[in-house]
């Protein structure tokens, strides 16, 4: 896995490229610079599975659903206040 990446801005002339560290790609891709080439795919550890094959829960039905908190009321400001 590489610790840097080569970024191209699509508004400077000349195609102009830089190689940030990878830690520092959010902040440059926020200010417009976008990665060259493909983007390299995350790796998975082989010991956990993917989040899609992971199933859920079935719902158990014997357990209550749970109670809803009371609506919060404003008292209203009197003169005198």
């Amino acid at each position: 896995m590489s610790d840097t990446v080569t970024l191209r801005h699509p508004t400077l002339p000349d195609t102009q490229t830089i190689t940030v560290a990878a830690s520092a790609v959010p902040h440059h891709r926020a200010a417009g610079w976008v990665p060259v080439g493909p983007p390299a795919p995350e790796p998975q550890p082989a010991d956990q599975p993917a989040a899609a094959d992971t199933p859920e829960p079935p719902a158990d039905a014997d357990s209550p659903a749970p109670t809803p908190k009371p609506a919060r009321t404003r008292r209203r400001a009197t003169e005198g206040e």
